[in-house]
């Protein structure tokens, strides 16, 4: 591997290096932290009542069916 022979290289290695590590880390933990978001009782409550609205429109979509037949 020539990557690290010179010190031209070392340096490119470390500059590339403190730009990657950053990003990765950010992503790492912001996927820790938003996978936590599935456990917040003000989404839970959010979900609930989204799927109670999507329960409410089912049932009145049938019942407007029911009133066709």
């Amino acid at each position: 591997m020539t990557l690290a022979f010179s010190g031209d290289a070392w340096t490119q290695l470390i500059v590339a290096l403190s730009i990657f590590v950053p990003v990765v880390i950010t992503i790492v933990i912001s996927i820790v932290f938003l996978r936590g978001a599935k456990n917040d009782p003000d989404e839970q409550r959010w979900r609930r009542l989204e799927e109670q609205r999507r329960e409410a429109d089912a049932a009145a979509q049938d019942a407007a069916t029911d009133d066709r037949a």
